[in-house]
């Protein structure tokens, strides 16, 4: 198993657990003491996971996921105004994928009153559920579920993905750093984001307010490669110098 492998087990054990034993790492992973060890290292020099006696855990100031029943009720009217202005990006006979999350279940449950035609691929349980009641063309990935936030994760998911090309694709996150990257608590999590950069011609950001200047482990992207990002922030004069040196295309609701 690939360096890069092992890692991205190492942190959604971490995430799980909020603390990992070298020991029992290793047992998990099949390799000895040390090499669990270096990996160990090479995640803390990352600023993804601390050193402790006998292993390492989550950065107390890093944002973990949140159960989905109590997400939803965070936010609710602003993650309405940025899906509504999400759906103005929606165009008859678009190809689209549709990330997890709560603010995308609020454009789920748009296209559900709309007549447009879409094919829609999601790898969130809410969202499928949501449009089997509507007129859409629609596909859910493969994979493992994360029951705490219902949507599917896994290298089978992935794979699945790959096939796909979208002209539009509209991601969550949980954070939003300072310097204007987008993060994710997991890293399979945040490896399917980067594959949906890839994989469509336009990917919208929808962030509200509260998710801005947290941090999350694991770096999805930065909102430069975002073709814009609807958000209810209201933001300095000096942050508006970075949003236009970074080139955002920041599209306010």
């Amino acid at each position: 198993m690939l360096q890069a492998e092992r890692m991205r087990i190492i942190l959604n054990k971490a995430q799980e657990q909020h603390f990992v034993t070298v020991e029992e790492l290793a047992r998990l992973l099949k390799v000895s003491l040390m090499t669990i060890r270096r990996d160990l290292n090479t995640l803390c020099e990352q600023n993804l996971l601390e050193r402790c006696h006998g292993g390492a855990r989550v950065p107390e100031d890093t944002v973990l996921e949140i159960d989905y029943n109590i997400k939803k009720e965070y936010h609710r009217e602003e993650k309405w105004r940025i899906a509504e202005k999400a759906m103005e990006f929606l165009g008859e006979n678009d190809t689209v994928y549709l990330d997890s999350g709560t603010t995308i279940g609020e454009i789920a449950r748009l296209i559900c009153e709309d007549s447009i035609h879409l094919s829609v691929v999601t790898n969130d349980l809410n969202v499928a559920s949501i449009l089997t009641d509507s007129q859409v063309d629609l596909t859910i990935l493969g994979g493992t579920v994360h029951k705490k936030t219902k949507s599917v994760i896994g290298h089978a998911g992935e794979e699945f993905l790959r096939q796909f090309r979208f002209s539009k694709a509209f991601l969550g996150t949980s954070s939003v750093s300072r310097n204007f990257e987008v993060f994710s608590p997991t890293p399979d999590k945040a490896y399917l984001k980067k594959m949906v950069l890839q994989l469509a011609s336009q990917v919208y950001l929808v962030a509200d307010s509260s998710k801005f200047y947290c941090q999350a482990m694991c770096l999805a992207g930065s909102l430069s490669e975002f073709a814009g990002v609807i958000t209810d922030r209201k933001f300095s004069e000096k942050e508006w110098e970075l949003i236009r040196k970074l080139n955002i295309n920041i599209i306010e609701v």
